[in-house]
């Protein structure tokens, strides 16, 4: 009986380890469009996740979003950076006008059609001329969601983070040319992310 309840105990540790580090060794692939915003948007979750879970994240940028979904339907991509106007205007509805409405229809649009989800909104950022606000949000897939029951919450982290006063000065930095990958790490470590 002593011998089976040693047996049960590390048997219990292993589960608990293999748990824990079940990201670790796993790669994830975040598609863009190559502009500042996304670009940034990315890197800051490319860097928490591997800072957090060990995963390797790599950020892929395309010519246009129509490459960037067919990557996601070939499993290449498993998380995009999406905005809700890109996302609005791909399921041919208008937009609101009020920013949270907006990324509450496509919410709920991607997940009955595409069966992606959008996580936490990243916040409001302008376009690269300045011109409109709209929200942005990492969505992923649903498998991500199975294989990667952590990562949700991992990349909820950077829940409204367009709104410290320090990110306006960040995304200056990274369309003016600055490294991306430098800019969020430092960012983050500011933020005490990572």
């Amino acid at each position: 009986m002593k011998k089976i309840s040693i047996i049960m105990m590390v048997l219990l540790s292993l589960a608990f380890s293999v748990q824990a580090y079940a990201c670790v060794g796993r790669i994830l692939n975040i598609g863009i469009v190559d502009n500042g915003n996304e670009t940034l948007l990315a890197e800051l979750v490319s860097e928490l996740i591997n800072e957090r879970t060990g995963t390797t994240v790599n950020v892929i940028a395309f010519d246009t979003s129509v490459e960037i979904y067919e990557a996601l339907k070939k499993e290449d991509v498993n998380i995009v950076i999406e905005n809700t106007e890109h996302a609005l205007g791909m399921m041919n509805m208008q937009n609101s006008g009020d920013i949270v409405k907006d990324y509450d229809m496509s919410k709920k649009e991607f997940r009955d059609k595409m069966n992606l989800i959008w996580l936490k909104p990243f916040g409001e950022l302008d376009d690269e001329g300045g011109k409109s606000q709209r929200y942005y949000s990492a969505v992923i897939t649903e498998d991500v969601l199975i294989n990667f029951p952590a990562l949700p919450r991992v990349i909820n982290k950077l829940k409204n983070i367009s709104e410290d006063k320090r990110f306006d000065k960040v995304i200056k930095s990274v369309r003016s040319g600055k490294k991306v990958k430098r800019v969020a790490r430092d960012f983050l470590r500011k933020k005490k992310l990572i």
